[in-house]
């Protein structure tokens, strides 16, 4: 029974055979690479479907007839993937064919199924650079490009399926091969005597371009190269028209409606390159005949794209800006607005000034502290505003009689605000437009011994110890450089001190040191407020015989709390007050400050010291001179 039911299960068995042999697919290529349209190949990859070949065999012969114009060389990675590797990359327009080899078996005997022919090809040439570059925006109206491409085209096809598309027209624009004598002439112009790649075509658009129109060169889809293999898709490069030869004159101006300043320079601007023999026959003349010459300025080549008449000049006249006739750009063209010339152009009297050295400063208090501040045609008597924070206990109640005396130390927590309030000061608006009620600002009138046109640096004495805050108002230069009848201001701060505050902020320690300004002795028992941006206490303490404070618990740089700001017209000179940390010192008879970002001038790297900076903390490790010693010995470490 048993050998029956045997007999049974292996005719069954036989009997599904057939039915799975017939659903196999059988060996064959499941994967080829590259197919298709492909640049910079290298090397073909096949993937049976099954074991090929036995690992290890040198004799083993490809399975492919190969059809292509490169040579290279097949090789097994495995049993079932093998290599064709190239000589070198292929270049554009070359097609190649693989074929399975006629009678091709897998490793158990089997024939390969499937598809038996497998091609891809190199496409057709391609643009690789050009000359002018993509992007340009300065192509002459009748530009020669010159194009490399990655292989030989044909020109027909190229003449064909290229040309130019303009923003400005309709229709696409043809294009010309450019041969003979002017191709050979505008190569020999872009590479010299260097070897020229294969490949190089010059074309020109049929027609001119217009001035600053936006070009777009179409390589279109169907370019051949000499094989015969053709561009599958558009390639586009973009470029822009440059403008008409003009000659435009440029001058400093108080405002748009206002003549030319006096001591500024004057400039004529072309707009594109002009030969400077040519460039040098202009002149500007001026009162009495007086002439200037034109410069160059900054350009030593044979082409300039304008020149400079350097100042300054007389105020209130008249000059006349002559050109040469027959002025040409480097294409040849004549200035489309030279009929405006000779040109007349006017100074104004000279502009009105109220100029500090800068928007804060420190004074030594035993030098006769003046701040000086230079003027010019203001009116006779230049109004200003004084705010001065003394060094005395009194206070601000008292700023003008000279007393000397201590500052309590919640009296320092005002200095950082009025800085604040001067590193945001703009020129249309007074800074103190809106102070507590009961500040006790002093208004004054500032001379001018010279009169209101004289040009004079008048000093502003500051006698007493404090920080002072200082603002010129002049309705003169608001018409003059606001454009509009309104005051303008111009602030500036001073400390007047003799105490130097030097601060090192580190990681979990940092030091104060205050010296005097004249001597460069240490100040002892002087008391020290480090306050953060938001004017919040952070330490209190007073500086020993040294002159030095040790400040501990501060944050660090990560942790410091941060205070947004506007500096006004860009007018950071007074630091980086939006953050950091604020360091008073006060003595019976002075004070001062600085702040943790005030360092310009000062930087370690100056004075050769490292200036290494890790906020972090910093592990050292000895490295030894052995790993074993004996008692008594010495050690030496790096």
């Amino acid at each position: 029974m048993r050998r029956r039911l045997s007999l049974l299960l292996t005719v069954a068995l036989l009997g599904l055979a057939p039915s799975a042999m017939a659903q196999s697919p059988g060996p064959q290529v499941s994967g080829f690479s590259p197919q298709g349209s492909v640049k910079q190949v290298r090397q073909v990859r096949v993937q049976f479907s099954e074991p090929m070949v036995p690992l290890g065999d040198p004799r083993l012969t490809g399975p492919f007839d190969v059809v292509c114009a490169e040579a290279g060389t097949g090789r097994w990675v495995d049993t079932a993937i093998w290599v064709f590797d190239f000589a070198r990359d292929l270049h554009a327009g070359l097609r190649c064919t693989f074929t399975l080899r006629a009678g091709l078996q897998s490793l158990d005997g089997r024939l390969l199924g499937g598809p038996r022919v497998f091609d891809f090809s190199t496409g057709g040439p391609a643009i690789r650079a050009s000359q002018p570059r993509e992007g340009s925006n300065a192509i002459d109206e009748e530009q020669a490009f010159v194009l490399e491409l990655d292989a030989p085209a044909e020109l027909a096809s190229v003449e064909r399926h290229a040309g130019f598309k303009v923003d400005a027209l309709p229709d696409r624009i043809g294009l010309r091969i450019v041969a003979g004598e002017p191709r050979e002439r505008i190569l020999k112009a872009r590479y010299g005597d260097r070897p020229r790649p294969d490949g190089v075509l010059v074309v020109q658009a049929r027609q001119r371009f217009p001035n600053k129109a936006r070009v777009t060169l179409l390589w279109g889809k169907g370019v051949a190269a000499a094989s015969g293999v053709e561009t599958d898709q558009d390639q586009t490069l973009a470029f822009e028209v440059r403008g008409p030869f003009t000659a435009s004159f440029e001058c400093l101006r108080e405002n748009p409606r206002a003549q030319c300043v006096p001591v500024a320079p004057m400039r004529l601007r072309f707009g594109t390159q002009v030969p400077w023999s040519q460039v040098q026959r202009i002149v500007l003349v001026g009162p009495e005949g007086r002439r200037w010459p034109a410069e160059r300025e900054g350009e030593s080549g044979p082409l300039v794209p304008g020149v400079v008449f350097k100042g300054p000049f007389p105020e209130k006249s008249s000059f006349s800006l002559e050109i040469p006739e027959g002025l040409e750009d480097d294409a040849g063209r004549t200035p489309v607005n030279a009929a405006s010339f000779p040109l007349t152009v006017k100074t104004e009297a000279f502009p009105p000034l109220a100029k500090f050295a800068a928007r804060f400063g420190i004074l030594e208090r035993h030098a006769d502290p003046a701040l000086p501040v230079t003027l010019r045609n203001l009116e006779p008597t230049v109004q200003m505003k004084m705010l001065g924070i003394p060094s005395g206990p009194a206070g601000l109640r008292e700023w003008m009689r000279g007393k000397v005396l201590r500052v309590p130390p919640d009296r320092a927590a005002e200095m950082l605000p009025w800085l604040r309030r001067l590193a945001t000061a703009s020129r249309e608006r007074s800074m103190f437009a809106s102070v507590p009620a009961g500040t006790p600002l002093k208004a004054f009138g500032l001379p001018k011994p010279g009169g209101a046109e004289a040009m004079e640096v008048v000093g502003i004495p500051l006698k007493d110890p404090g920080f002072y805050l200082v603002e010129i108002e002049s309705a003169r230069l608001g018409e003059a450089l606001l454009g509009k009848v309104a005051p303008m201001f111009v602030p500036a701060g001073a400390l007047v001190t003799n105490l130097s505050v030097h601060f090192k902020w580190g990681r979990a320690s940092s030091l104060v040191w205050v010296t005097t300004l004249d001597r460069a002795q240490p100040v002892r028992a002087a008391h020290v407020t480090v306050f953060d941006c938001n004017g919040r206490s952070l330490w209190k303490g007073t500086t020993d015989s040294l002159g030095v404070a040790r400040p501990a618990g501060l944050p660090t740089r990560d942790t410091a709390p941060q205070c947004p700001i506007t500096y006004a017209e860009g007018n950071e000179t007074i630091g980086y007050l939006g953050g950091g940390l604020f360091v008073t010192v006060q003595t019976p008879d002075d004070l001062s400050f600085v702040h943790s970002s005030w360092a310009q001038g000062i930087e370690p790297w100056r004075f050769n010291l490292p200036t290494y900076d890790w906020p972090g903390p910093i592990n050292v490790r000895t490295v030894l001179d052995r790993p074993l010693f004996r008692a008594g010995e010495t050690v030496s470490m790096k």
